[in-house]
C-alpha cells in the first residue's frame, strides 16, 4: 500500500494566475515545479481511495473500476471542486467519507449524483476501509470543520493533516501514540505571516511534537516557495518540502 500526493499546492496553486515571481515563472517553464490543489491517493491491493478532490481533472485519470471511495478532510472548494464534475458520472454509488458538515459546499450534498455522502466519520474512532487499511479522523483547527487522518497499514502509520491552523491536545496525543513514520502537514506561508494555515515557524516544531521520523510540508503557497529558495531547510532529511507525485509506502 502507498500514498501518492496528487497535489501539494494551496488554493491559488503554483503557478499563480498572473504572477511572474521566480517560482511561478519556473513552474510555467518546468512541469515538475507545478503545484496542484493539495490532495492524494491511497493505493491498496483492492483499489484506490482519493484523499480530497480539489483537482478538476479527476474524470481523466481516476479509473472508475478501481475507485473504492473518496476521503474528504473538509468541504472548502479547493478540496472538493473535482466532485462537481465527477458526480454526474454513470458509475455506481461512490462512497464519500468525511466530517459532518450540514452546509457542505454549494449544492454538492443536495444534488450528489453518483456520490454517496452518507458515510460520515466519527472523530477519534478507527474506521476500517479495507482489509489492509484503517483511518482515524482527528479534528484539526481551520476555518471550517476539518479532519486530519491517521492512516494505518498492517505495521506502519502515515498521518495527513491538510488544511491546518493548529492541532488540539487530544488530536496531538492520538497522533503521537500512533507513532507515525511520516506526517504530511499543511505549511502555506513563510514565517510569521498568514492565517487559517500553518506558517513555516509553526510547522517545523511539529516534527518532534508529533513524534514522527519525517515531516513533509504540503499546501505550499508561492510566497513560501520563494522564501525557501533563499532559506533552504536543514539537510538532515527529516523535514522536506513535498512535491506533486511524491509516494510514501505504508507497510
Amino acid at each position: 500500500m502507498y500514498i501518492r500526493l496528487t497535489g501539494t499546492g494551496n488554493a491559488p496553486q503554483i503557478p499563480v494566475y498572473g504572477c511572474s515571481c521566480k517560482c511561478c515563472s519556473r513552474a510555467r517553464f518546468d512541469e515538475t515545479y507545478r503545484r496542484r490543489p493539495a490532495s492524494a491517493e491511497i493505493q491498496t491491493s483492492t483499489g484506490r481511495f482519493l484523499l480530497d478532490a480539489g483537482r478538476t481533472d479527476l474524470a481523466e485519470w481516476v479509473d472508475p473500476e478501481t475507485l473504492r471511495g473518496i476521503i474528504l478532510t473538509h468541504y472548502h472548494m479547493d478540496h472538493v471542486a473535482g466532485l462537481f464534475h465527477l458526480r454526474w458520472g454513470v458509475t455506481g454509488p461512490i462512497p464519500v467519507f468525511g466530517p459532518s458538515d450540514p452546509n457542505g459546499c454549494d449544492d454538492l450534498c443536495t444534488h450528489p449524483g453518483c456520490l454517496d455522502f452518507s458515510h460520515t466519520l466519527e472523530p477519534y474512532r478507527e474506521h476500517s476501509l479495507c482489509q489492509e487499511m484503517t483511518i482515524t479522523p482527528v479534528p484539526i483547527k481551520h476555518s471550517k470543520m476539518t479532519f486530519g487522518y491517521i492512516i494505518k497499514g498492517r505495521r506502519e502509520v502515515v498521518v495527513y493533516l491538510s488544511d491546518c491552523d493548529g492541532i488540539g491536545p487530544e488530536s496531538s496525543s492520538m497522533i503521537r501514540e500512533s507513532m507515525p513514520k511520516v506526517v504530511i502537514i499543511d505549511c502555506s506561508f513563510p514565517p510569521e505571516v498568514g492565517r487559517n494555515h500553518l506558517s513555516l515557524d509553526r510547522a517545523l516544531p511539529l516534527l518532534d511534537e508529533l513524534g514522527t521520523q519525517r515531516l513533509y510540508l504540503t499546501h505550499i503557497g508561492h510566497d513560501l516557495e520563494n522564501y525557501l529558495l533563499a532559506h533552504p531547510l536543514p539537510e538532515d532529511g527529516r523535514i522536506l518540502v513535498a512535491r506533486d507525485g511524491l509516494t510514501v509506502n505504508i507497510d
